[in-house]
């Protein structure tokens, strides 16, 4: 091999080596998807680890620690088997609960989910939640911080509408104790059942209302031309009925 090609080839290998060496690594603490596509699955590494894939919609799907991505979303788009956790509306995530952070207080995120939805964690500890039919729901007050961040973070629900994942069935409405937002997603609750009449004649009017009233005896006097006196007529005293009409 000629000097010259030799060195190429040494160029070539230190560009290459240089290259591996400065490809960016993303942090990931806990389950996670593994690209964003719904297709391609999770990562399970508890612990924290690098990828060279970036998160795919990290501002939304995912809350930062160090720069470590922690997902917070919920996982069944994307084939996600193991237990899970029914939800209603926006609630508090703790990130050292949810991935063993050692911190002298809770860190405290938000998960801006509209409606029914899943998550593999249980409610955090030390925060309010009420349980109904299985669904939990957030009972607390929402910080500032949770109204600053929901301008932005409230389109994990344009994502997820994407992907149309599947949601808990809720057949009640949402318990007096939470002060989240009411959105009807998948909420099958049951309403009267109204007949209603093809092709067939309208239903007939209720019976109308009637009411009677007197009218008062007049003397009305009539003056003739070809008399010097005043004849009185009597009008007789009479009952009429009004109608009263309906709009």
């Amino acid at each position: 091999m000629s000097r010259m090609n030799l060195a190429g080839l040494l160029a070539m290998l230190l560009l290459a080596s240089a290259g591996v060496v400065e490809a960016k690594q993303w942090r990931y603490a806990g389950m996670h998807p593994r690209t964003g596509q719904p297709a391609d699955g999770l990562c399970h590494m508890e612990m924290v680890h690098v990828h060279t894939a970036a998160p795919l919609h990290a501002d939304t799907l995912y809350r930062t620690r160090e720069n470590v991505y922690v997902f917070i979303g919920d996982p069944t788009p994307f084939g996600y088997e193991g237990p899970r956790h029914a939800y209603y509306g926006h609630h508090p995530v703790v990130l050292n609960v949810l991935v063993n952070i050692s911190v002298d207080r809770d860190v405290v995120e938000y998960c801006y989910h509209d409606g029914p939805h899943y998550h593999s964690y249980e409610p955090p500890p030390r925060h309010e939640f009420v349980e109904k039919e299985d669904v939990s729901y957030y009972a607390g007050e929402y910080p500032q911080e949770y109204k600053q961040g929901s301008p932005s973070l409230v389109r994990v629900n344009t994502v997820y509408r994407s992907w149309s994942a599947p949601r808990p069935v809720i057949t009640v409405g949402p318990p007096p104790e939470y002060r989240g937002p009411v959105i009807q997603v998948g909420l099958n609750i049951p309403v009267p059942s109204v007949e209603i009449r093809v092709g067939g004649p309208p239903p007939p009017p209720p019976p109308p209302e009637w009411e009677e009233r007197v009218v008062r005896e007049e003397r009305v006097h009539v003056h003739h031309d070809h008399c010097d006196h005043h004849e009185h007529k009597k009008h007789k005293k009479h009952k009429h009925k009004k109608y009263k009409g309906r709009d």
